[in-house]
């Protein structure tokens, strides 16, 4: 395993490497998402046809459109992955003013969900997915009204798309919330527990098992003083709830992978603390996990929850998404049962690239 870990943590180096140098105006955490959209599909950064993609964006937005703020490097990667760049942003906005009308804010946060809406070929299943949002942040500010917020928005519209019983998800977050609280006493922030209920409230199952093993994870981070935070990068640990490995193999396959991280400038400490970078480790395994796996398992969407909880890094989800495109197929078709999710996997550079096509989409990604 740790051959597959070094391979995907240098292609990550190298994918950031030549983004920061193609986009050298772009942020520099931008070019880590960008670099990890183009890793999860076991792919190389393709930096002129960004540069199309990026010319296509514009054509289709307007100049101070929110997808030229912010998020427009992400835009041009999943852009960049599609078969068909131009559809792909037009599905894009027409999903997004359709979230919009059904008053959501325009910002980062429904861009995203616009995003998960077309990745995961929900687009025909906007208003029903929208309804069961609207009921489920409901719920949720009810129970929670000071921690709910827009920062909640993505977890809460891939909770609507799974299509579970809503009273089981809200049953499902409120106990992880009061079991990590009460009696594991996990020494993370009320808004980074109530992110990790929202993440494990994906699957279901055995919710308390599954914080034991995150607490449990969690804590040996904090032993070995690798500098773990409980605060934004503490629910990507969700990706690991369901991995079958020992969770100190885990913690140590993490910290290894932190480590070749730290040899380029980019994750350095100058550049990313050690937390974040963690966090990207945590999402590195975690994939190479799901790679190596013959199980035709539903893992916790894994990557796609090594999400961060501020403004700043909102567009980080989009990544995680492209992270374990086999999972997201295998979590849509056992959720509804209706949906056509086909798998394809290329052999680019000896890295794995998995794309889907959903055809309720009319997408390729």
């Amino acid at each position: 395993m740790l051959d597959e870990i070094r391979e995907r943590c240098e292609l990550l180096i190298n994918n950031r490497k030549a983004i920061a140098k193609g986009f050298s105006f772009e942020k520099e955490l931008m070019s880590i998402v960008a670099a990890m959209i183009f890793t999860g599909a076991g792919r190389e950064a393709d930096v002129e046809k960004l540069k199309e993609c990026k010319k296509i964006l514009a054509k289709h937005t307007g100049l101070f459109s929110k997808f030229r703020k912010y998020v427009d490097l992400v835009l041009e990667s999943r852009m960049a992955l599609s078969e068909d760049p131009e559809r792909y942003i037009e599905d894009l906005v027409d999903t997004y003013n359709k979230l919009r009308k059904s008053k959501m804010k325009e910002n980062d946060f429904t861009i995203i969900a616009a995003m998960l809406l077309c990745d995961l070929g929900k687009t025909d299943k906007t208003d029903e997915v929208m309804e069961r949002y609207a009921e489920i942040i409901k719920r949720m500010k009810k129970e929670h009204p000071f921690l709910t917020d827009t920062t909640d928005s993505s977890y809460v519209m891939l909770l609507a798309i799974s299509e579970r019983d809503i009273e089981s998800i809200i049953s499902d977050m409120e106990e992880c919330i009061g079991y990590l609280n009460e009696t594991c006493k996990t020494k993370a922030g009320a808004d980074a527990i109530q992110g990790m209920g929202e993440v494990l409230a994906l699957e279901g199952g055995d919710i308390k098992a599954k914080c034991d093993r995150v607490d449990k994870i969690f804590g040996l981070f904090k032993e070995k003083k690798a500098g773990f935070s409980g605060d934004r990068e503490f629910v990507s640990l969700g990706a690991l709830a369901d991995i079958d490995a020992e969770e100190e193999t885990l913690v140590d396959q993490i910290m290894e992978a932190a480590e070749i991280l730290k040899g380029d400038k980019g994750f350095a400490d100058n550049s990313v603390d050690k937390s974040r970078r963690l966090m990207y480790a945590a999402t590195v395994v975690a994939d190479c996990y799901r790679e190596s796996s013959e199980a035709d398992d539903n893992t916790l969407i894994s990557s796609t929850l090594g999400i961060l909880k501020d403004q700043e890094t909102a567009a980080v989800i989009s990544a995680m998404i492209q992270m374990l495109p086999s999972v997201l197929g295998a979590f849509i078709n056992s959720e509804t049962g209706t949906d056509s999710v086909s798998l394809s996997t290329d052999s680019v550079d000896g890295a794995g690239s998995t794309s889907i096509s959903a055809n309720s989409a009319g997408t390729n990604v």
